[in-house]
Parts: C-alpha cells; sequence; structure tokens
C-alpha cells in the first residue's frame, strides 16, 4: 500500500520532482515540449511561474501511467498529484480541477 510521505502537501516540491520525473524520461520530456511548445533551453525561466507547474501536472495528470508512475516514484497516492496542482492553481489564479473523492 502506499501511503503519502507527509501529510501536509507541499506543493512546490511535488512541482520540482515531476519535473525532474518527466526530464528523466526522453519521450515524456519530447511530448511535455511539444505540446507545451516551449524549447528545451526555456524551461528553466518558464519554471519560475507557478502557471508552468500547473500545466506540467495537467500533463501529467493527462495519462494515468504518468500519474501512477509519477506517485510511485515519490511513494504517496495518485490522489496527492492532483491536490498539488490544484494547491499550484491558486497561487496562479488558474482554474481548479475537479478531484475524485
Amino acid at each position: 500500500m502506499i501511503r503519502d510521505r507527509d501529510p501536509v502537501l507541499d506543493a512546490d516540491e511535488i512541482g520540482i520532482q515531476a519535473l525532474m520525473f518527466v526530464a528523466s524520461h526522453d519521450d515524456l520530456m519530447r511530448r511535455f515540449l511539444d505540446l507545451s511548445g516551449l524549447e528545451a533551453e526555456q524551461v528553466r525561466a518558464a519554471a519560475a511561474e507557478p502557471a508552468f507547474f500547473v500545466g506540467l501536472f495537467d500533463f501529467i495528470l493527462g495519462r494515468e501511467d504518468d500519474v501512477i508512475d509519477l506517485a510511485s516514484q515519490l511513494h504517496m497516492q495518485p490522489s496527492a498529484i492532483g491536490r498539488a496542482r490544484n494547491q499550484l492553481a491558486k497561487v496562479a489564479g488558474v482554474d481548479l480541477i475537479e478531484l475524485p473523492a
């Protein structure tokens, strides 16, 4: 059984870990760059904005296998990925997504 690492959700840290996860998989990184319209050299500057991580989470949440892989790597429930996304969306002024109960 996978448990959340910590009852306090650190959305920023999960975002950084999610970026490292995507960057460590060439196929994911290529797909993310293609879909986002970013060039690889633009990622660092873009990552300074909370909205970047909202988009990154949306990208990951778009494929269940990616959500499960990331959650497994971070030793947390897959639902924590969506909660982190929504937490950063509030900061960025981006619409929240509906999460399963």
